[in-house]
């Protein structure tokens, strides 16, 4: 998988120069909602997705062929509560983990008036965690905080890499509104019984010049 991403992006990137005059480049900024797979029944918890992002059409490969590449910080993590009271209390805690995410799909759009464009697009990413934190709470008060998860004692591993996909529509050849979730393929758990692996579902609205 990860020579499939180095193949991608360098192909992303040899295309920019022969196709500069297709290349668009923006914004965009959502919300995750994350719930992690493995060896964990967590709830889901909303975060923040911020970024940039850049569109290249390949019109000498097919008409509504692109590829789309960005550079997003990306919230995860999880919420989980005790599975029974200690002393009566009501005890929950949170794991936040903030990443640096470079995602390399491969798009095809299509046009469906001269105003709107229905768009889809899949493929590798991969992160880097830049900091992260613990909290846990009794009662709704928080009592505990941590910051560094990702010692030998929390057992967090920074790296990460998975697929996703994105489907929206697009207004105006500017506005982007859309769907898309991220599955990691690795185990940032550095415990060796324990399975952790990042999935979010992700809603956005992003702006291409």
């Amino acid at each position: 998988m990860s020579k499939l991403f180095t193949l991608i992006s360098l192909l992303c990137i040899t295309s920019t120069f022969s196709y500069a005059q297709n290349f668009r480049y923006g914004f965009t900024g959502g919300v995750n909602l994350s719930k992690p797979m493995g060896d964990i029944e967590p709830q889901c918890q909303a975060g923040l997705l911020l970024g940039l992002k850049g569109e290249l059409g390949i019109p000498s490969v097919t008409k509504g062929f692109y590829t789309e590449f960005g550079l997003y910080l990306s919230a995860k993590g999880y919420k989980m509560f005790y599975a029974t009271p200690v002393n009566g209390d009501e005890r929950h805690y949170t794991e936040n983990l903030n990443y640096l995410v470079v995602p390399v799909h491969i798009g095809y759009k299509i046009e469906c008036s001269k105003s709107v464009s229905l768009f889809a697009n899949v493929g590798p990413y991969a992160g880097v965690a830049l900091w992260g934190k613990h909290k846990s709470y009794r009662n709704g008060k928080k009592f505990h905080t941590e910051s560094d998860i990702f010692s030998d004692k929390y057992g967090y591993k920074r790296f990460d890499w998975g697929c996703g996909f994105n489907v929206g529509v697009e207004y105006a050849k500017h506005f982007q509104l859309s769907f898309g979730a991220d599955w990691s393929l690795m185990n940032v758990s550095k415990a060796n019984d324990y399975t952790y692996k990042n999935r979010s579902f992700t809603f956005s609205l992003g702006y291409l010049y």
